[in-house]
């Protein structure tokens, strides 16, 4: 129930790419795990760590990124589950005092801020995303000042869903409160002002949409609206799926409100970042990293290219990826192979692709081991 209920056992750094001072710093705390359960969350902990590191753009970006492990136990396992809103009724003596039902919502899961960051400010002040795991498999998580998951079969998913909140201020890009099916009353349509987060709008506008820039000329805009605001917008996706356009049914309302792509993960867990998402992510992390751009070339708006590149020792490179120079471009990129040469060196495959309808330019870009 509060910090009588365990203690902070310490700090282990466990990504190491420098100096915290040169690096975006990922801290992860757990809550509602025992003395005797700490080795679990070491591999809680190290599972979620490297479905982040495999996750796009951050594997790109890895090298700019640090993450530290703060143990913390508990007097017991698991996080209050109140009876209000369907929970089971457990209260259990946890160091943060993580809880359901947080705003009558049942998944909504809540920690103590305010003590989280006292823990955090004596541990590692210099950390830049503050993440707290907790030792329930009941769904639920929450991306306020400090952003909450549980162990509910695909957490990792879902503490990557509340990171897009609390560290690169994303809305939730889904059109419902409750939920699609709950009879809820007051999100039929949004009427509000222009949302300050990136990733949703209410301009739908093609020559104003803040997202512009990323939508292709034979896109529709709005590319889909609803012809029900009553109820969540039932219809598939008329496009590819990474199209960029204006997709109505956002921000917690079924019309006025639009998202950039059909689907992302801010929308629907188990979904990439959308494009818009991936740039901001990319913007704020790209600082941190010490790495080479190399070369200037041109890809055709909709090509494929295969690049091959040199490197004189091995493996040699952390990362290699591509650099957009044109101005709001997003381009994707897979790295399919290396090999050791005959000199000691390294060949690295690199397929380039540009889904857009106009040409960019780009340079290579990699960190060295």
């Amino acid at each position: 129930m509060s910090a009588a209920d365990g203690h902070v056992v310490g700090t282990t750094q466990i990504v190491d790419h420098g100096p915290a001072s040169q690096k975006w710093n990922l801290v992860i705390l757990c809550d509602g795990y025992k003395q005797t359960e700490l080795n679990k969350f070491h591999t809680d902990c190290a599972t979620f760590v490297n479905t982040m590191f495999a996750t796009p753009p951050y594997d790109e970006l890895w090298c700019g990124i640090n993450v530290y492990r703060i143990d913390v136990t508990s007097t017991d396992s698991g996080a209050d589950d109140p009876v209000a809103c369907g929970g089971s009724g457990a209260a259990p003596k946890t160091y943060f005092d993580a809880s359901f039902c947080n705003g009558g919502i049942q998944r909504l899961l809540e920690v103590n801020n305010s003590l989280v960051h006292t823990v955090v400010n004596a541990q590692m002040p210099q950390a830049n995303m503050i993440m707290v795991m907790v030792n329930t498999t009941e769904y639920g998580g929450s991306g306020g000042d400090v952003a909450t998951f549980s162990l509910a079969p695909g957490a990792s998913e879902i503490g990557l869903h509340e990171m897009g909140h609390t560290a690169f201020g994303f809305a939730d890009e889904y059109e419902y409160w409750a939920g699609c099916g709950s009879g809820e009353t007051g999100h039929d349509k949004y009427t509000g002002a222009e949302p300050s987060q990136p990733n949703v709008t209410a301009n739908a506008n093609r020559a104003t949409n803040k997202w512009r820039d990323l939508v292709a000329a034979a896109t529709p805009m709005p590319t889909t609206s609803n012809k029900d605001c009553s109820k969540c917008d039932p219809q598939g996706n008329p496009l590819s799926a990474a199209t960029v356009g204006a997709y109505e049914g956002a921000f917690y309302n079924h019309c006025g409100a639009y998202r950039p792509q059909f689907t992302c993960r801010m929308r629907a867990l188990n979904n990439p970042y959308c494009a818009v998402c991936q740039r901001v992510i990319r913007q704020t992390i790209a600082p941190y990293m010490a790495s080479w751009t190399w070369g200037t070339s041109v890809i055709g708006a909709g090509q494929t290219q295969r690049w091959w590149l040199s490197w004189g020792g091995y493996p040699g490179l952390e990362w290699i990826g591509v650099q957009p120079v044109t101005p709001g471009a997003e381009l994707d990129w897979d790295t399919p192979g290396m090999q050791k040469d005959a000199g000691g060196g390294t060949l690295y495959w690199i397929t380039v692709r540009n889904n857009s309808a106009v040409p960019v330019t780009f340079h290579f870009r990699g960190s060295v081991l």
